[in-house]
């Protein structure tokens, strides 16, 4: 099926009168004043700090670029990205036996999806020592709520929690804006990740409104729930373009981007949405407990076939 024509909505309104009176980290990540990409306090630890940076969007993207520039002041940076866009590719790997890598002027590019870029960092363009944390990103276009589950930004930082590497997912409001502050606040936001240590199977997932740093109005720590937009499918009833005029018959179907029908309260989706910069800590077991526990009630046994 080919998906044509597809245009996201205007970004929703982010006024939403006291709702940032609850908002209290952005005085350790500095993310409403100070410069543009503003490098972060040296870590007390002065051992190498080895940082794998990847994206979906490709090697050539400013977010990742602007990414790796700002993180040099908390570790040693490695990028191993895709050679090419492969947004919403989720954790998908590629399958080939052999991959081909190429030397470029801003790292190491793979022809690989997002996640088996990661898995080729990881397990052949390590340094010595392994690397210390996987940061995805910057991604053009933010990756709150379920949108998560899409994408190959958030897809990449779980194949390094998937392989024991701490990890982050950092995107960004496609709307226009430089890069430079949500890459400062992301250094800053590792630099104290790595003063803490990090959760083994943790993605902290952050994401930036388009703006300045003068402009962002507070940072919070949500969980994922709901999404800012929906993709619906209508039919394409007017002659396909050129592009599929080759193709045999059938019907055509273009995807439609949308409001969603509702946001839930005290979600990420929410917050972002009000203006937010927000972090969601997801975890790659996404095993629900108390299901597991309900199942166990069941009669298991009766389903199987046996005599």
């Amino acid at each position: 099926m080919l998906v044509r024509n597809a245009v996201l909505p205007s970004r929703p309104a982010r006024v939403v009168a006291g709702a940032f009176a609850a908002v209290a980290w952005c005085g350790a990540l500095a993310c409403g004043a100070g410069s543009e990409g503003g490098a972060p306090e040296a870590p007390v630890d002065t051992s190498p700090y080895h940082i794998l940076v990847t994206n979906d969007d490709g090697i050539e993207s400013p977010g990742i670029q602007a990414l790796a520039t700002a993180l040099r002041a908390v570790g040693e940076v490695t990028v191993v990205a895709p050679c090419s866009q492969q947004s919403g590719t989720s954790m998908s790997i590629s399958l080939d036996e052999e991959f081909r890598v190429r030397d470029t002027p801003a790292g190491n590019c793979v022809e690989a999806t997002p996640a088996s870029a990661v898995r080729l960092g990881i397990q052949a363009l390590a340094p010595e020592s392994g690397f210390d944390l996987v940061v995805s990103g910057i991604n053009i276009g933010a990756n709150v709520g379920e949108i998560s589950h899409m994408s190959g930004t958030v897809g990449a930082a779980m194949m390094g929690a998937y392989l024991g590497v701490p990890a982050v997912a950092a995107s960004q409001d496609s709307g226009p804006g430089a890069f430079e502050h949500a890459a400062g606040i992301v250094a800053r936001f590792v630099a104290e990740l790595r003063r803490r240590g990090p959760e083994i199977g943790i993605v902290y997932s952050l994401n930036f409104p388009a703006a300045t740093a003068a402009e962002t109005r507070g940072i919070a720590a949500r969980p994922m729930g709901g999404s800012y937009f929906r993709i619906v499918h209508e039919e394409v009833t007017e002659e396909p373009g050129e592009e599929v005029a080759d193709a045999e018959g059938g019907r055509w179907f273009s995807a439609v981007f949308g409001p969603p029908e509702a946001i839930p309260a005290g979600s990420d989706t929410e917050a972002y949405n009000e203006g937010l910069v927000t972090i969601t800590p997801l975890r790659f077991d996404w095993t629900d407990r108390p299901t597991v526990e309900a199942l166990e009630g069941w009669d298991l046994e009766a389903l199987l076939d046996r005599p």
